[in-house]
C-alpha cells in the first residue's frame, strides 16, 4: 500500500509575506480560523494544522468550492501527503500513484524542498526517470501535466494542479468600517471590496423606503455573508429617515438631497465611534448621479472626520454590475427599487457655507435619528414587518396620489387633514408613500400606504376619494 492521505495544501495571499513575523503570525491565525468556520458551516470533516508558508486540510471531500470563496488564500492544491523512506522509497511511491497520470502524455517534475542538502535538479531528475516511462516524454517548458512537490523532511505533498483564491485579506485583519448598504449593486459590491482588503465589517441602513428596503439590504448582508464572511456574523443597523423626512420642510429644496446625504455620512459616524470603527464603506462613483460629483462628495464628505472609502470610485455602472453577478448578489439587488425620489437631485453648483447655514436648521434631529436604531439579526429570518403596508383599500379610504402631490408640501399641511378619515398613500415604488403614513401615525391618524403596482386594477377614483383628479 502507498499509504498517502488527501491533503489540501493551501498558500497565504502573497501581501500577508509583506508584513512583520508577528502581524503575519496573525493574519495566518486569523485566515486559519476562518477557513475552519467555513469548513464547519459546511458540515464537513476536517483536520488542520499550518506552518510558516502553508496551511494543511486533510479532507477527503472536494471543499475547493469553499476555498474558493475565503480572503488570504492565494492559491490551493488538492494533494497526496506521503511519508518516505529515502530517494528509492519516493520514487516508488509517486509512480504508484501518477503513472496513470502521465500515461501518454508529455510532463515535467518540479520540486520545492526546504532541505538545503537536497539537491532540487537532483530530485526532479531521479522522479522524471520513475515517471518517464508511463509518458510520452519529457517537456519543460509546455508540459501536458506538471508533477509538483514539496518536501518538508520526511513528509512530501504531491499535486499537479493549482487553482486560484480570492487573494486579500482575512476577514478583519484590517480593522473595522461602517458600510452604508442600501441593497442595491454598487453599495452590496463596495461592501464586498471592503471585506476582501480584510475589513470587518458593521451595515447601516438609512431606511428610506420601507420594508422592501429593509428586506432588500437585509438578504443582501445575509447572501454576503453565507457567502463571503467568515469569523464573524455581521450586524445590521437600520436607523428610520422620517424625522429627518419632517424637518427637511424648512430646508430649501434645492439642498434637501445634499443634506440627506450629508446626514447618512453623520449617522455613519456616530454608529462607527460607538463600535470602534476607523472608517466608512459607500458605493459611490464618480459621476453617476447627481450627489457624486467631485464638487458635491467634497461637500457630503465636510460633514465627518473620519476616512471615507470608496471602491467604486472608478468604476463604471457595467463594471460593478459585473462584480455583483460574481459576488452573488445581483438577482437580489436587481429586485430592489431606486430609492431615490425622496428628494429632487440638486443643481450643479452649489456652495458648502449655503448648504451647511440650511442644513443647521435640522441638526437638532440627528439625536432622534440615532434613538430610532434596531439591530437585525443575521441569523434570524425574521425581518421587521411592517403595519402601514396594505395592498387594498379600505372602503370609504382617502387616497392621496403622491406622485402628483408635494411631499414637503403635504407635511407642512397634515394637521389640517380629517383626524375622522382613513388615508392611504401611494407612490410608485412606496418610498414617499410610506414615509407619509408613518408621520400620520406618529399623530395620531389611521394611515397606510401602498405602490402603484400593487394597485394594478385597482382604480385609485372609483369609490375613493382622490385629492388628485389625474391619480
Amino acid at each position: 500500500m502507498l499509504g498517502y492521505r488527501r491533503v489540501w495544501l493551501i498558500r497565504y495571499s502573497s501581501e500577508i509575506f509583506t508584513k512583520g513575523e508577528g502581524l503575519k503570525r496573525n493574519y495566518i491565525f486569523l485566515l486559519q480560523k476562518n477557513i475552519e468556520e467555513a469548513l464547519r458551516r459546511e458540515g464537513k470533516e476536517y483536520k488542520i494544522w499550518r506552518d510558516r508558508d502553508r496551511v494543511y486540510i486533510e479532507c477527503d471531500d472536494d471543499i475547493s468550492g469553499i476555498l474558493g470563496m475565503i480572503f488570504g488564500i492565494s492559491s490551493f492544491s488538492p494533494s497526496y501527503h506521503v511519508e518516505f523512506l529515502d530517494l528509492e522509497d519516493l520514487k516508488g511511491k509517486v509512480a504508484g500513484l501518477f503513472g496513470g497520470e502521465v500515461k501518454g502524455k508529455k510532463f515535467a517534475v518540479r520540486a520545492k524542498v526546504r532541505d538545503k542538502n537536497i539537491s532540487v535538479r537532483r530530485l526532479e531528475s531521479e522522479i522524471g526517470s520513475a515517471l518517464y516511462p508511463f509518458s510520452s516524454g519529457v517537456d519543460l517548458k509546455n508540459p501536458e501535466i506538471q508533477v509538483n512537490l514539496e518536501i518538508r523532511g520526511k513528509d512530501v505533498f504531491i499535486f499537479t494542479e493549482t487553482r486560484r483564491g480570492m487573494s486579500g485579506f482575512p476577514s478583519g485583519a484590517q480593522g473595522k468600517a461602517v458600510s452604508l448598504i442600501s441593497g442595491g449593486f454598487d453599495s452590496a459590491v463596495a461592501s464586498w471590496l471592503g471585506l476582501k482588503r480584510g475589513l470587518k465589517l458593521y451595515f447601516l441602513l438609512f431606511d428610506i423606503g420601507g420594508i422592501q428596503h429593509v428586506r432588500g439590504a437585509y438578504s443582501v448582508v445575509k447572501k454576503l455573508y453565507e457567502l463571503w464572511i467568515f469569523g464573524y456574523k455581521p450586524e445590521i443597523f437600520v436607523m428610520s429617515a422620517t424625522p429627518l423626512l419632517k424637518g427637511l420642510t424648512l430646508v430649501k429644496p434645492k439642498y434637501r438631497l445634499v443634506i440627506i446625504k450629508r446626514f447618512i455620512y453623520r449617522l455613519a459616524e456616530i454608529l462607527a465611534k460607538n463600535l470602534g470603527a476607523k472608517a466608512i464603506i459607500t458605493g459611490e462613483s464618480l459621476g453617476q448621479v447627481s450627489t457624486q460629483t467631485m464638487s458635491m462628495l467634497g461637500i457630503i464628505e465636510e460633514a465627518i472626520n473620519i476616512p471615507v472609502f470608496r471602491p467604486l470610485i472608478f468604476m463604471d455602472k457595467e463594471e460593478i454590475i459585473g462584480l455583483a453577478r460574481k459576488i452573488g448578489t445581483y438577482s437580489i439587488s436587481e429586485r430592489i427599487p431606486e430609492f431615490c425620489a425622496i428628494a429632487p437631485p440638486p443643481p450643479p453648483k452649489l456652495r458648502l457655507s449655503d448648504v451647511k447655514r440650511d442644513e443647521e436648521k435640522v441638526l437638532n434631529l440627528l439625536e432622534e435619528i440615532v434613538s430610532t436604531t434596531k439591530k437585525l439579526d443575521i441569523s434570524s429570518e425574521d425581518v421587521i414587518e411592517d403595519e402601514l403596508f396594505i395592498s387594498f383599500l379600505p372602503q370609504n379610504a382617502e387616497v392621496i396620489n403622491l406622485e402628483e402631490v408635494d411631499l414637503y408640501e403635504l407635511i407642512d399641511s397634515v394637521e389640517s387633514l380629517d383626524r375622522g378619515k382613513t388615508y392611504v398613500f401611494v407612490c410608485k415604488e412606496g418610498v414617499k408613500s410610506r414615509q407619509m403614513a408613518k408621520l400620520l401615525r406618529e399623530r395620531g391618524f389611521r394611515a397606510f400606504y401602498t405602490t402603484l403596482s400593487s394597485l394594478l386594477g385597482t382604480p385609485l377614483s372609483q369609490g375613493h376619494q382622490d385629492r388628485n383628479s389625474g391619480g
